[in-house]
C-alpha cells in the first residue's frame, strides 16, 4: 500500500541562511524560505527546530518554532527568523509544507552541524546575495 502513494517533489523552493547587517551594525544570520519557481506558493507552514542527535532527533533540543505565510510569490523569498550562533553546533530542521498548484507537498531541510558558517556560502537564487543554501 505504501508504495502506491505518489508523494509530489518538491523543485526550485529551498531554505537559505545569511548573515545580514542590522542597523546599529550588528551581524546576525536570518532563515529563508525562497520560491524560485514560476508560481505561488499558499498556505505554507514552516515547523523549525533543533537537535544535536540526527537519528533519534534527540538529544539537546531546541524548542520548535512555527510560522505561517498565506501566499509566497513567484520568484520572491520570505524572511522567516533569526538563528543564533548557540545553535550552529546542532541539526537544524524546518519543515515546509504547502500548496503548489492545488498539490499539497512538503520536505524537510537541515543544516547540519556548523554548516552555516561564512565559509560554506554561495551565491543565493532570488536573493542575488551570499549565504548557505540548503537544495
Amino acid at each position: 500500500m505504501k508504495k502506491d502513494l505518489l508523494i509530489p517533489e518538491v523543485k526550485n523552493v529551498f531554505i537559505a541562511a545569511m548573515e545580514t547587517v542590522e542597523a546599529d551594525g550588528a551581524k546576525n544570520w536570518w532563515i529563508y524560505l525562497i520560491n524560485a519557481t514560476s508560481g505561488p506558493l499558499e498556505n505554507i507552514i514552516v515547523n523549525s527546530r533543533g537537535y544535536s542527535d540526527l537519528d533519534s532527533k534527540g538529544g539537546i533540543q531546541t524548542a520548535s518554532m512555527r510560522k505561517s505565510i498565506k501566499v509566497l510569490p513567484a520568484q520572491t523569498a520570505a524572511k522567516l527568523e533569526p538563528i543564533m550562533p548557540e545553535v550552529f553546533e546542532l541539526f537544524n530542521e524546518y519543515w515546509v509544507s504547502f500548496f503548489e498548484n492545488g498539490e499539497m507537498k512538503d520536505r524537510k531541510y537541515i543544516f547540519g552541524p556548523y554548516t552555516i558558517d561564512a565559509n560554506f556560502c554561495e551565491s543565493l537564487p532570488i536573493l542575488q546575495k551570499q549565504g548557505v543554501l540548503i537544495r
